[in-house]
């Protein structure tokens, strides 16, 4: 497998995510359940293209984009509008309503209407194509308007307030002076307050700006009227700023640009998910929802920056993430007993792709204490097993964020298995010889326990074998987790195509091991993918597919990895700003 490719893929799979693509008209399936736009774009001529999938759906109707300094713990929201929201759309409790979030906003004209309402929205892009700076355009009465809004922070330093800077800028493109009447307000539910007013006379085929600086305080009421020339120097500054972050480490060059501004885009938006807190930082799912770690998608993060070259990011973040191991050594974080393996697989990961032997004799206390726990836990379950039972020698566990009850999941053994076996491998070569021993023999033996729990466990329906990924239940097969999600009637529909992903993604199974074909054809025959993407409910689901294109590669099935790397491009991010989902509703491309 091409490592240009793995690491490319990665780029757009950094963290877990879902984009319901569109309100089907129609059955995206056959009646057996293939994919049959994926099948029409694979039968064609040629490799899929970015303009051969995106045809097929509407691009994302309402991105939401982060603006702020690197690992910082607060951030500004743009919103689809282009209105700068102060404060998160959830909290520990749920989702906020809107009368809870506050806002910031330009209305203009004389009589004076919001800035980006009505039927033609403003158009979204960033600042040079790739950076952090949200560049908002819109037209009205035959003026042209262009909102700049970034965050800025002293030497862009996380532990230094930050402000949001504005400017809107309008131009008169006519051949007659206009007046134009621009107002700058903040919104909280009903209560709506006018923090500046502008009266600008803009000439024929001229354009005038002005400007607003708001501090991130936890509400908007600090804002006030900016002049130019410190937003232009704080712009120069946080311009400077991420294109030396986003200039390290690895490059991609292709002929096509908006391949490279995602790229760039994406490693920006995760490091603004990043928040330090004290001297902890926190890698996050996301900005503004998903505000807390969740242990297996923070160290696959870390483990995507070391393959990307940001070592040394990748280094303070896994240090952090080691915090949180508990005493026994078990590492849970928000998600399920996968985030052991997962952090496992990726400080082995860190030591293999720097070869750091300083750091991993530092770290190796706590991988074994993780190695042990894993061992431990077997010990006991396996105590109480029957030997013959198709779930002997697996751990019964919570498997994911989404399914709090514990159960045995082949999710959660493969990583664990997984990053007992990277384990060993580092230990072995910074010589500890005798504990990678050890452990290389207990990974060993939990390898050969899940290959034969999975012959055991696999059924056969309509002349196909099928893996249940919850072998004991036969969960996400036969019943349906949540009341909005189709019938699933032992597809690979929903729960099952992502949590397949994730397991494929481990490459525990490889290619020609059986399970991996199992699971790979029901994907790919039963309701499992849209446009070479898992689906998920009425749409698709990217992120998670990232182990499928993985187990593809090892077949050299190019053209299927292509198709799914630019359905990412397409529906899971918007097109101008690469802006990530979080939940999308049928209606529409939405993102939260």
């Amino acid at each position: 497998m091409s490592n240009v490719m793995q690491v490319a893929l990665i780029v757009f799979c950094l963290q877990p995510m879902v984009c319901m693509a569109t309100e089907f008209e129609k059955s995206q399936h056959d009646a057996a359940g293939r994919d049959l736009l994926g099948e029409k774009e694979l039968a064609a001529p040629g490799d899929p293209s970015f303009e051969s999938v995106s045809r097929h759906f509407p691009a994302m109707k309402f991105p939401r984009e982060a603006i702020g300094v690197k690992d910082g713990p607060s951030e500004f929201i743009v919103r689809p509008d282009g209105s700068i929201q102060f404060n998160g759309m959830q909290n520990r409790h749920g989702y906020l309503p809107e009368s809870k979030i506050e806002h910031l906003f330009f209305e203009i004209g004389d009589p004076a209407i919001r800035l980006g309402s009505g039927e033609c929205p403003c158009s979204k892009h960033l600042l040079e194509g790739y950076l952090p700076i949200v560049i908002a355009e819109y037209e009205h009465n035959g003026l042209k308007y262009e909102q700049t809004a970034f965050g800025w922070s002293p030497g862009m330093s996380p532990e230094t307030p930050l402000t949001a800077y504005l400017r809107l800028r309008v131009s008169n493109p006519g051949g007659e002076n206009r007046a134009e009447s621009i107002r700058c307000r903040i919104q909280l539910g009903k209560s709506v307050k006018t923090v500046a007013t502008w009266k600008l006379e803009v000439g024929a085929e001229t354009e005038r700006s002005v400007y607003i600086k708001a501090p991130s305080i936890g509400t908007a009421t600090g804002a006030t009227k900016d002049s130019s020339t410190e937003f232009e120097k704080c712009l120069d500054e946080a311009v400077a700023f991420w294109k030396g972050i986003l200039s390290k480490g690895m490059e991609i060059n292709v002929p096509e640009q908006r391949v490279g501004d995602a790229y760039r885009a994406w490693l920006a938006y995760n490091f603004l998910n990043v928040d330090k807190r004290g001297n902890i930082y926190e890698p996050h799912d996301g900005n503004g929802f998903y505000e807390e770690i969740y242990g297996y998608s923070a160290a696959l993060y870390c483990h995507a920056l070391d393959l990307l070259g940001y070592h040394e990011e990748a280094q303070t973040y896994l240090d952090s993430l080691g915090t949180f191991v508990s005493p026994e050594g078990l590492f849970t974080k928000n998600y399920g007993l996968p985030d052991t393996g997962a952090l496992l697989f990726a400080m082995s990961q860190h030591y293999q792709l720097t070869a750091d032997k300083p750091w991993l004799r530092k770290s190796a206390p706590t991988m074994i204490k993780m190695c042990n726990w894993i061992i431990r836990k077997r010990k006991q379950v396996m105590a109480e097993q029957q030997k013959d039972s198709a779930v002997y020698g697996l751990i019964k566990f919570r498997p994911y964020a989404d399914h709090e009850k514990p159960t045995y999941s082949y999710l959660t053994d493969c990583y664990l298995a997984l990053g007992m076996q990277s384990a060993s491998e580092s230990l072995r070569a910074v010589g500890m010889a005798n504990e990678s021993a050890r452990i290389g023999t207990e990974s060993n033996a939990y390898r050969r326990d899940i290959l034969r729990s999975m012959h055991r466990a696999v059924i056969e329906r309509g002349g196909m074998k099928i893996l249940p990924l919850f072998p004991e239940t036969k969960e996400l097969l036969k019943s349906e987790t949540k009341k909005w999600l189709k019938k699933v009637d032992y597809t690979a529909a929903d729960y099952y195509s992502l949590v397949a992903g994730m397991l494929l993604e481990t490459e525990f199974l490889l290619p020609s091991d059986e399970p991996a074909g199992w699971i790979k054809q029901l994907m790919e025959q039963r309701r499992g993918l849209v446009l070479g993407m898992c689906s998920f409910s009425d749409g698709v689901d990217h992120a998670y597919t990232y182990g499928y294109w993985l187990d593809c590669l090892h077949r050299d099935e190019v053209k299927r990895v292509l198709l799914g790397f630019y359905g990412s491009l397409a529906y899971g991010m918007s097109r101008g700003t690469y802006a990530a989902v979080g939940l999308a509703r049928r209606a529409g491309i939405r993102a939260h």
